[in-house]
């Protein structure tokens, strides 16, 4: 019997093959991300920074702390789409494209999503901004009340320059000026570029930093390594806080795959669509990131 694109079972098996190739692109860099799946129209990420040390209370009234009107981080979503088009005798003559199609289509957009969420990264010292002082998201010279502080390197990634970012992580001060110890937080996200798996590995799996035996410190902090083929630079690194990522991810609608018959044609069209979008937090807590020149 031929197929049929109206027979629910083969629609059904068009979504389950859609989504085998979905997922078999890799997703590891999402843990590093914020990752949200609001169902609004636009996405405001507010800075909370009103809140500082807690005064002593003398009696009488409690001291006030005023909210303060910081500019949010306004996220506005993508809207992506395809509709794929197969012949039916196309079909009849080669039976596999009704199955590695869909197939591709998934792989095509797990790689879609992966590319517009690298982009905040490879922008982290350049457009993509905060907006709390409009500064990229990785600088030396982020605003503070009391000040400025930095989450920016320039050194190539070894275990010195990792123990470096936990250094900065350890004295990090908040908006208000308060510190903040975000190694006590848990552990981090080393985000990588392929080119640099053989310094990661030597930087975080050696027992030892130099034929003097010294203990290498960089790798007892919980740094899971992030591979990742979709970074632009071939030297930039980033050390991310699991606990707190000012990178973010928003998932506005998700993959929504329909499969339907042409009633001119009769040719099967493939139609998918979603909206997403990538953006850096509101403050730049919670990243480290080193800009090596190459």
């Amino acid at each position: 019997m031929a197929t049929n694109f109206s027979n629910q079972n083969v629609k059904q098996t068009v979504v389950e093959r859609f989504f085998e190739g979905l997922y078999s692109v890799s997703e590891q860099w999402a843990q590093a991300y914020d990752y949200r799946r609001n169902d609004i129209a636009d996405l405001r990420i507010s800075p909370i920074t009103g809140v500082s040390a807690i005064p002593q209370w003398l009696g009488g009234d409690l001291p006030v702390q005023e909210l303060e009107a910081l500019t949010p981080q306004l996220v506005q979503y993508e809207k992506y789409g395809v509709q794929v088009r197969v012949d039916k005798y196309d079909a009849k003559d080669v039976p596999e494209s009704t199955t590695t199609l869909p197939q591709r289509i998934g792989v095509a957009t797990a790689q879609t999503y992966a590319a517009k969420a690298v982009e905040v990264l490879d922008n982290a010292f350049g457009s993509a901004t905060t907006s709390v002082d409009g500064l990229p998201l990785c600088a030396t010279n982020h605003v503070t009340k009391l000040g400025t502080r930095s989450n920016k390197l320039a050194t190539a990634l070894d275990s010195a320059a990792i123990m470096a970012a936990i250094a900065m992580f350890r004295t990090w001060r908040d908006y208000q000026g308060m510190k903040r110890d975000v190694v006590t937080e848990g552990g981090f996200y080393l985000i990588i570029p392929p080119g640099l798996e053989e310094a990661a590995g030597q930087a975080l799996g050696s027992a030892v930093t130099s034929d003097q035996m010294q203990l290498n410190m960089a790798g007892s902090y919980g740094i899971d390594t992030i591979v990742w083929n979709q970074l632009s630079d071939a030297n930039n690194w980033f050390l991310v806080s699991k606990a707190s990522s000012p990178i973010i991810f928003w998932e506005r609608s998700a993959p929504d795959l329909q499969v339907q018959i042409d009633e001119d044609s009769k040719a099967g069209k493939y139609s998918l669509d979603f909206a997403i979008s990538s953006a850096v937090s509101a403050l730049p807590d919670g990243i480290i990131g080193s800009e090596v020149l190459g």
